[in-house]
């Protein structure tokens, strides 16, 4: 399966984890955007970011499953989590803390409590 994996700007580690967890199960990321983020200040790369963020928006809508690892808050995440919905695909929310956004009870977000559930579910 194709998984993208998101988080919030300074959990890229955890990320990271995710994705090499997922790899080693046999699985692909469509886009690893811990890769990416030596282009801030945004302002200052506006090409690089131009080209980032197609990229990074064509592996949500690739991906077979959108993985959050949520927090108490975040910019981009929410962004990719819209394109997401927009798109029909299933999102999985790791995460304990109360909803930060009312757009993690759309039919399509389910709050769960690890990556052995997502995988579980969809594998």
């Amino acid at each position: 399966m194709k998984f993208f994996v998101s988080g919030k700007v300074g959990v890229e580690e955890s990320v990271r984890q995710v994705m090499k967890a997922l790899q080693d199960a046999g699985h692909e990321i469509t886009f690893d955007w811990t890769t990416i983020e030596h282009l801030r200040p945004y302002d200052e790369n506006p090409a690089a970011c131009r080209e980032a963020a197609i990229k990074e928006s064509r592996g949500v809508k690739d991906a077979d499953v959108f993985i959050v690892l949520a927090h108490d808050c975040g910019v981009g995440m929410y962004v990719e989590l819209g394109i997401a919905i927009a798109c029909g695909v299933p999102v999985r929310i790791v995460s304990d803390a109360e909803s930060r956004t009312m757009f993690f009870h759309h039919p399509l977000v389910k709050k769960v409590n690890n990556l052995e559930q997502v995988l579980k579910e969809f594998c």
